[in-house]
């Protein structure tokens, strides 16, 4: 017998469906602590093992892999997360490998790697150094195959994190992320972060894959994952350097997780606050979170500098938010298309490699996210539309510090006017020689901004329109 549903009763679960589409979150939760890298943060001892083929030489010597794969990595991360990870290990090798370099060799291709491949060449290189390594010293263990590596050549992909990865190659974008282990031939486990690279691999390839490493896996999921197209990866033809930016379509050289490099070997991209506070960098008072419908003025200081207020959230429903950070050129973020606001997407529902992370762009007609900052300079959008009825104002920028104000649509018509006239004000400033006269129109300016930051629009106007400026 079919039972009725109560009309009340039908209207309270519709009343709870409609509340909960609506309700805010502004990160993945597992286990009551937000997604974070397990192993990013503190020293980490890398071991790099040099494994070779039989029948081919490698004509590297150990120094060389040692620069590229652990001392030029390690100086990349010391910089990216504010030198709260120190990487120290050693390099081994060569020891040679049991079989052939056919046996082992992969797709160059994400989606097609053969995971039976990638644990044979694993624990074939591990157990060839067993000897010599007691492996539970190490948190990670970058494996560097002894060929060069480059379309129809060598092992067949130049990088990739087997650990967590290619060892559940076909899984992991579908939640099926997890540390699998490996045994040596005497018996040695693993189950920690493993990277494997093919001797010509540049920087920014094993830095890339070793954040993988760092951030493990977590109830299904790598807290650091991939953020450009994993599958167009496997359609863009040969992969040779120039392809890389072809599958890079969600947020371009912005992060060494969506491209790896932008112009060879020197040029590691750095990284974006989605990425520094997966790995644990970005402390939870670095970041102001303003809900739709607020107005709330914020300094940003300079992603790279790692010290002040370094992004702003702003969360929307069911695990979608903006994050919104200040780029400028720095040590720890030295290539950039263009300096100012960056404004990502985040959707955390879904998948590795399905563009959790997208930048809305300022300028969208260039190609690459080339122009895609916001900003006050010459030839700069000043102010972006968000969903959930947010938007953004860039009020003015000093030195590397960028302000920025989140409000509703109704409210940006007559603060952008507000800031364009303050900064127009404060160049003609700028631009007199010191006088008393000079000295209290800098402070009646500032009194100007400060209304502005504060909401009082009308009353930051007013003060501009009534001072006699010289």
């Amino acid at each position: 017998m079919k039972q009725k549903i109560q009309p009340n009763i039908l209207i309270a679960l519709l009343v709870l469906l409609s509340t909960a589409a609506c309700a805010p979150t502004a990160r993945v939760v597992v286990g009551g602590k937000p997604l974070e890298a397990q192993q990013a943060v503190g020293l980490q001892r890398v071991l790099v093992l040099a494994v070779s083929f039989p029948g081919i030489p490698t004509g590297v010597p150990l120094r060389q892999v040692r620069g590229r794969a652990l001392d030029r990595v390690a100086d990349y991360y010391a910089k990216a997360s504010y030198g709260k990870v120190k990487i120290a290990g050693e390099v081994k090798g060569w020891y040679q490998l049991p079989r052939p370099l056919e046996e082992y060799k992969v797709s160059p291709y994400n989606i097609n790697v053969d995971p039976a491949r990638v644990k044979k060449l694993v624990e074939d290189a591990f157990s060839a150094a067993e000897k010599d390594v007691n492996f539970s010293q190490y948190n990670h263990v970058i494996v560097v195959v002894g060929v060069e590596t480059r379309p129809g050549v060598g092992y067949g992909m130049i990088a990739y994190c087997a650990n967590p990865g290619m060892l559940r190659a076909g899984l992991m974008r579908r939640d099926g992320a997890r540390m699998e282990e490996i045994t040596t031939r005497s018996g040695q486990r693993y189950d920690r972060g493993i990277v494997v690279v093919a001797q010509n691999a540049l920087v920014g390839h094993i830095v890339h894959d070793l954040a993988h490493a760092m951030g493990g896996a977590v109830a299904g999921k790598r807290p650091i994952p991939d953020l450009y197209d994993t599958v167009l990866q496997g359609k863009v033809g040969p992969l040779t350097h120039e392809s890389y930016r072809k599958f890079a379509v969600f947020m371009g050289p912005w992060d060494v997780m969506s491209q790896h490099f932008v112009k060879g070997e020197q040029s590691v991209p750095g990284m974006s606050s989605f990425t520094r506070l997966r790995m644990g960098w970005i402390e939870p008072n670095q970041v102001v979170e303003v809900s739709p419908g607020q107005s709330r003025a914020v300094t940003l200081a300079p992603l790279g500098g790692g010290q002040g207020t370094l992004a702003v959230r702003i969360p929307g429903p069911w695990g979608t938010y903006y994050l919104l950070e200040n780029r400028q050129i720095l040590p720890a973020d030295p290539l950039l298309p263009s300096q100012g606001l960056l404004v990502l997407h985040i959707d955390e529902s879904k998948h590795d490699g399905d563009g959790i992370v997208r930048v809305e762009s300022a300028n969208p007609q260039v190609p690459e996210f080339g122009a895609a900052t916001y900003g006050v300079s010459t030839g700069q959008a000043s102010s972006a539309s968000l969903q959930w009825d947010a938007a953004i104002e860039a009020l003015w920028q000093e030195q590397n510090n960028l302000t920025i104000l989140v409000t509703d649509p109704s409210h940006a018509p007559e603060i952008r006017a507000t800031a364009k006239r303050l900064r127009e004000i404060d160049n003609r400033l700028k631009g007199m020689p010191g006088s008393s006269g000079r000295s209290k129109a800098r402070a009646d300016l500032a009194a100007a901004k400060e209304l502005l930051m504060q909401m009082k629009v009308s009353e930051a106007r007013a003060r501009l329109e009534n001072t006699p400026w010289p």
